[in-house]
């Protein structure tokens, strides 16, 4: 047999021997348009208007046997401002880590999330708070992947809510 037609069959046997490859990610992209007030007590002794507009872009991954395995989610062209409707004092809030959620096999979800979130700016002052770093934890599934069972790690300027809870009441005071 010739190089080329040993190279034919090795390649054939290569295809139908290797297991199935799970399909590739499936992507939705969503455009996102709210806005909330978040009841004066809930945060700071007053009320205030959270705008968020831009897209969310959801990636789901599954295993080679087709059952689920994760999903990230990315806010690009993303815009969210605070806003005290009753003195008109703004903040701007800028998100920029992704979302990283995996499946664990126990049906519990393994959550990472790196990156700058938030950096909120004051209009003259600049960046009044930032969270930089990388926070890691156990969520009870990938449905309720926001809530925190186990916090596996933390690094970089990952703050108490308490600075969050001041820096934004104190802003928009």
């Amino acid at each position: 047999m010739s190089k080329l037609g040993v190279t034919v069959v090795a390649a054939f046997a290569l295809i139908f021997s290797a297991p199935a490859a799970a399909d590739p990610p499936s992507r939705v992209v969503e455009p996102v348009d709210r806005t909330t007030t978040i009841p004066a007590g809930a945060l700071c002794s007053f009320e205030f208007v959270v705008r968020s507009e831009g897209f969310r872009t959801t990636t789901t991954f599954t295993n080679a046997d087709g059952t689920f395995n994760g999903f990230t989610i990315h806010l690009t062209s993303w815009h969210t401002t605070y806003t005290n409707p009753a003195n008109g004092k703004t903040l701007r809030v800028t998100f920029s880590g992704p979302v990283i959620v995996e499946a664990l096999p126990d049906g519990r979800a393994l959550v990472r999330i790196p990156g700058n979130d938030p950096r909120i700016v004051a209009p003259g002052e600049g960046p009044i708070y930032t969270d930089s770093g990388l926070i890691v934890y156990i969520a009870p599934e990938t449905v309720n992947w926001d809530v925190q069972l186990d916090v596996l790690h933390v690094a970089g300027g990952r703050r108490e809510s308490e600075d969050f809870v001041a820096a934004v009441c104190g802003a928009l005071a």
